[in-house]
């Protein structure tokens, strides 16, 4: 099954998510894997449901004597399952580096917590001709360091960073390209064939040509769900092709 990935970032005060949560946790995910990654501070409201959940970030540190941290024992005992992490805006406003990623990934599989790995790249690099390279970078910086028992517990999250939140028009045949290359470098380098998704303003309107790409594994989606009723929708594009 493919999957899709609803990022809430910030989104929703506390009522909006109760309403939020009572439309949720009814929708049809028999053809989906379905993957709710509310604010920290939502997910108990989500703990007893049979949802999939994710954090939209994880701590860098295993102390559990950091003020402000989220211990990962903590997000264990709400039942999580995945982890988003180096997505584009962490790399862009909290200066994440190499270094703090991986080491968030690592302790994320230590614990058993699947990762959801965001790479991609800037509008100057793909201008500049290089975006091959730079997936390339990001993808031999991380899985280079890592246990190949622990490969299959991370899906790939392809984001063109000036494609996050913007109406920029899709080159539908270069993601396919995009996609195609992740995954020959992944077999090719590390003899896995992983899952892949695609990000980037992916909404009810170009979903349904996106979806007939079969390179590609599931979607990670923010301004789209955060209208509930759009979910189906856009699971029923997925699922049809």
């Amino acid at each position: 099954m493919k999957y899709l990935i609803c990022n809430l970032k910030a989104h929703k005060t506390y009522n909006e998510i109760i309403k939020y949560r009572e439309y949720f946790i009814n929708i049809n995910q028999e053809k989906i894997n379905l993957i709710l990654a509310p604010s920290n501070i939502y997910l108990p409201l989500f703990k007893k449901e049979n949802i999939n959940l994710a954090v939209q970030d994880i701590s860098l540190n295993e102390s559990l004597n950091l003020t402000g941290d989220i211990s990962i024992d903590q997000l264990k005992s709400l039942n999580i399952q995945y982890a988003i992490i180096g997505h584009f805006e962490r790399r862009k406003y909290y200066k994440e580096t190499e270094y703090e990623i991986l080491k968030k990934i690592k302790n994320a599989l230590k614990s058993n917590i699947k990762v959801i790995y965001c790479i991609g790249e800037t509008e100057e690099e793909r201008e500049r001709k290089v975006e091959y390279q730079v997936l390339e970078k990001q993808i031999a910086r991380v899985f280079n360091k890592l246990d190949n028992k622990d490969l299959e517990n991370i899906i790939i999250a392809y984001e063109p960073t000036y494609l996050i939140g913007n109406n920029t028009a899709y080159d539908i045949l270069k993601i396919r390209s995009m996609i195609i290359f992740i995954k020959k470098l992944m077999q090719d380098y590390y003899q896995i064939n992983s899952k892949v998704i695609f990000g980037g303003n992916v909404n009810i309107d170009n979903i349904n040509s996106l979806a007939k790409l079969n390179v590609l594994d599931g979607f990670i989606v923010c301004s789209a769900i955060l209208t509930p009723e759009n979910i189906p929708i856009i699971i029923s594009q997925i699922t049809a092709q």
